[in-house]
């Protein structure tokens, strides 16, 4: 396995860096034999609960009923921990400015889907799909955009993790035959379906509960 570097970029924000110092220094006992692995279970209580909170990437590296980390995975792992981390910090800005509402520069600049449709992305969260035009990066085409973060299909906007999208028409059954040559890995929903508020309410609490060590790195219970 490659080895990825641990090292910050410098436009790392100072909460995400103060967040993985403290996981590395409640990590450093831990590490004083150059060929020992790291115990999730040796760390604190707080930190025990954050790095499970990412899945994805721990038990990718850790066998299912192992509780060690390797050294070299150990770092793959806290970098992968800061890019969520840094990811996560934006999402509380993105929370104020759909409650706000798009201002008319913003869906002036936004791209169109037109036809569009919910739908839930091949990770299981909910996702914008259709056929974009003035994408800044895509271009035009059909396509399915990062999780959605809100929606109001009355005004005719949502806001995905990225961007601002102006809504045209919804898909319909005609549009079904161009839409299933795309071939996107996405399964189309209802606008009422009950996992779209699902989700919006978990991704609110699921940040909250991320972020909770950038604001109390793991004082307590640290050995």
């Amino acid at each position: 396995m490659a080895r990825v570097s641990t090292q910050a970029p410098p436009d790392r924000s100072t909460p995400v860096l103060v967040a993985l110092e403290a996981l590395r220094e409640a990590a450093a006992p831990l590490l004083t034999s150059p060929d020992a692995p790291v115990r999730l279970a040796d760390l604190p209580p707080v930190w025990q609960a954050h790095l499970l909170d990412f899945p994805q990437y721990y038990d990718r590296l850790v066998p299912p009923g192992c509780d060690e980390v390797a050294r070299e995975d150990w770092e793959e792992l806290l970098d992968q921990v800061a890019q969520r981390l840094e990811r996560a910090t934006r999402l509380p800005g993105l929370f104020a400015a759909v409650e706000r509402g798009p201002s008319p520069e913003d869906l002036a600049d936004a791209p169109c889907l037109s036809p569009w449709s919910l739908a839930l992305a091949w990770y299981g969260w909910p996702v914008l799909t259709g056929h974009v035009t003035a994408h800044p990066r895509l271009g035009e085409g059909w396509i399915y955009t990062s999780f959605l973060v809100g929606l109001d299909p009355h005004r005719r906007w949502a806001r995905s993790q990225t961007r601002w999208y102006r809504l045209g028409e919804p898909m319909t059954e005609a549009h079904g035959p161009a839409f299933g040559q795309a071939a996107l890995p996405v399964r189309l929903i209802g606008a009422d379906d009950a996992r779209v508020a699902g989700h919006l309410a978990s991704l609110r609490e699921g940040v909250s509960r991320l972020l909770e060590p950038l604001v109390l790195p793991a004082e307590e219970g640290r050995p």
